[in-house]
C-alpha cells in the first residue's frame, strides 16, 4: 500500500512538472475522431484528415467507449487516462528496476528518474517518453514495458499478449518495441 501511495505522489509530481497540454501535436488527429465517434454528426466533411491516420488504431475507439461507459466528459477521461498511464508507465519503471537493482532506495531512483525525465526526446526522433497528453504512445509505452518484463520474468505468453495489446493500440510503436 505504501508503494502504490509513493507512486500516486510520484504521477502527481510528473505532471505538475510536465504539464498537461491535452489538445496539443497529434491530438488533433486522435481527439476529433473521438468525437466523432461519440456525435456521428460532427464533422460532415473534411474528416478525411483525421480518419485517415486515427482508423489504423483501435485508440479512439478505445476512449469513446471509455467516455460512453463512465459518462464523463472527454476531456475528464482524456485526464484520467494521462494520469493512469504515466502511473503504469512508473509502475513498471519500477517492478523492472526491482529486478535490476537491490535496495528500494535504487528501485525508487530508478521510478524517479523515469518521472524526471519525460519529456525527454528518445534518442534520434521527435517523441517523448511520454506526452503531455493522452494518446497511443502513452499506452504502447507502459505496455511495451510490461511485455519487457513479462520477458524478464520469462512469462513469454503475458509478454505476447502486451505485444499483441500495443499492436492493437499503436501499430507502428510495436515494430520497435518488440525489437
Amino acid at each position: 500500500m505504501r508503494n502504490f501511495g509513493v507512486l500516486l505522489l510520484l504521477t502527481c509530481g510528473a505532471i505538475l512538472v510536465h504539464g498537461y497540454h491535452p489538445f496539443a501535436e497529434d491530438a488533433e488527429i486522435y481527439v476529433p475522431q473521438i468525437r466523432k465517434l461519440l456525435h456521428p454528426a460532427l464533422y460532415p466533411f473534411g474528416s478525411q484528415f483525421f480518419e485517415s491516420h486515427a482508423h489504423m488504431t483501435l485508440f479512439p475507439d478505445f476512449v469513446a467507449a471509455l467516455v460512453r461507459l463512465t459518462h464523463l466528459r472527454l476531456s475528464v477521461v482524456l485526464l484520467l487516462c494521462h494520469f493512469i498511464s504515466i502511473f503504469l508507465l512508473l509502475l513498471v519503471c519500477r517492478r523492472i528496476a526491482a529486478k535490476c537493482f537491490s535496495t528500494e532506495t535504487a528501485r525508487w531512483a530508478a521510478a524517479g528518474l523515469v518521472a524526471v525525465l519525460l519529456t525527454i526526446p528518445v534518442s534520434g526522433t521527435a517523441l517523448y517518453l511520454m506526452d503531455q497528453y493522452f494518446n497511443p504512445r502513452s499506452i504502447s509505452t507502459f505496455s511495451i514495458l510490461f511485455a519487457v518484463d513479462a520477458a524478464l520474468e520469462r512469462k513469454f505468453r503475458r509478454c505476447i499478449l502486451w505485444l499483441l495489446f500495443t499492436a492493437l493500440i499503436h501499430p507502428l510503436i510495436i515494430v520497435f518495441g518488440a525489437f
